[in-house]
């Protein structure tokens, strides 16, 4: 009996060693400083285009590139009824050849809650979130943007469908992982900076863009509480509620971050500034995501703070940094910065702030932008490829 006793435990220690090591093992290898870029990638696109950007992108040092595969609202000639992502399977598959060619990572970025397929909101209507006026983003153009569609995380079938889409881009042969971007609920706040251009007041939740409110998430807020929100007098007041749609994207995310890791694809997910602000403005409580290998929060910090206040670049990403560890969330994180918001004799310092608040390394919103900048006469290439080299020294 004693040496069954310790056959098992011995089986069992073996279990846990192994379950360890393949955790492991499909985590990245390294948290040295890397460089990494968001871009847009488009069937437009030319031989050239192609060319232009991953050989600039080589040539600067950016070690990655997250490219964007879906386009918000597909052109109709690519929409199919079982719903896979043709048209972004197809721009990644003219991307590879110049990133094996340059020996860049390639990611495939994909729009994860926010989907704006005309043939999905024709087909599951349903799906998609409803605010509290009752609205539901299928006819309510939210921000006046026609791409703003975002499902709702407890419909029946959303995670599935998610699931499904996340896997054809995993499947795909030298893709390095899959990154999912809109992993959150519609701006019930817009960043402050951004109020006067859309012309918007939020100096509370209003009801317009307080989201999600249909069937499916009262039912079940009530099972748990008692409470339908709709009776509530104040719903922005309710930790409950709120708790509740942060548990709504928790879910989703790591859900579609396991498939990834399922196919041996690192998974990374681009997420709203500063832990506070993330759920404040779109109920996005991402240092409890899990699955999820790099954190770009997207500090761009003229969104949020007076022009003189760069070091919010430190504060963000420390705050991350910090809530991750009390998480027990192993993800690394990586300050990504809108290039518009770093003129070119500022990229040194500005990448600085971001690795003195525990960032490791840096990524960049976007290469186009870094493009249109050289294109006006700036070196921006050759300054960004110097300050990526004194980074990666760091």
């Amino acid at each position: 009996m004693k040496k069954m006793k310790r056959n098992f435990y011995l089986f069992m220690m073996i279990l846990l060693l192994v379950g360890a090591a393949a955790s492991f093992c499909s985590r990245p290898e390294s948290p040295e400083p890397k460089a990494w870029a968001w871009l847009a990638g488009k069937l437009s696109f030319t031989d050239e285009d192609w060319d232009y950007y991953f050989s600039h992108a080589a040539q600067a040092g950016i070690d990655a590139i997250l490219m964007e595969c879906h386009p918000g609202v597909p052109d109709t000639a690519w929409l199919r009824p079982d719903f896979v992502g043709a048209e972004a399977i197809e721009i990644i598959n003219r991307a590879l050849p110049y990133a094996q060619k340059y020996n860049v990572e390639l990611h495939g970025w994909m729009w994860t809650e926010n989907r704006g397929e005309r043939n999905l909101r024709e087909a599951h209507p349903e799906w998609y979130m409803v605010n509290r006026n009752g609205a539901s983003v299928t006819v309510n153009k939210l921000y006046g943007r026609e791409h703003y569609r975002f499902l709702c995380p407890y419909q029946p079938g959303v995670i599935e469908y998610l699931k499904e889409r996340a896997a054809e881009l995993a499947e795909i042969e030298g893709l390095a992982g899959v990154h999912m971007d809109f992993i959150r609920y519609p701006d019930v706040i817009l960043p402050n900076k951004l109020h006067a251009s859309r012309g918007v007041v939020q100096d509370k939740e209003y009801p317009e863009w307080d989201h999600c409110y249909c069937d499916v998430c009262r039912a079940l807020f009530k099972e748990q509480t008692g409470i339908d929100p709709l009776d509530l007098e104040d719903p922005s007041q309710s930790v409950e509620w709120k708790k509740f749609r942060y548990d709504g994207i928790v879910k989703v995310a790591s859900e579609v971050a396991k498939t990834i890791k399922e196919h041996k694809k690192i998974a990374s997910a681009a997420v709203f500034p500063h832990p506070d602000t993330a759920r404040k403005l779109v109920r996005q409580d991402w240092p409890r995501f899990r699955n999820v290998d790099y954190f770009f929060p997207m500090v761009y910090h003229l969104y949020y703070v007076d022009r003189n206040n760069h070091e919010w670049i430190t504060v963000a990403t420390q705050a991350g940094v910090d809530e991750l560890k009390a998480n027990n969330n192993p993800a690394f994180e990586t300050t990504g910065l809108f290039i518009g918001h770093v003129p070119i004799d500022s990229i040194p310092y500005m990448f600085q702030l971001a690795v003195d608040g525990g960032s490791k390394g840096i990524c960049l919103f976007s290469l186009e932008a870094v493009r249109r900048m050289d294109n006006r006469g700036i070196p921006y290439w050759e300054k960004l490829g110097e300050a990526i080299l004194e980074l990666k020294k760091k």
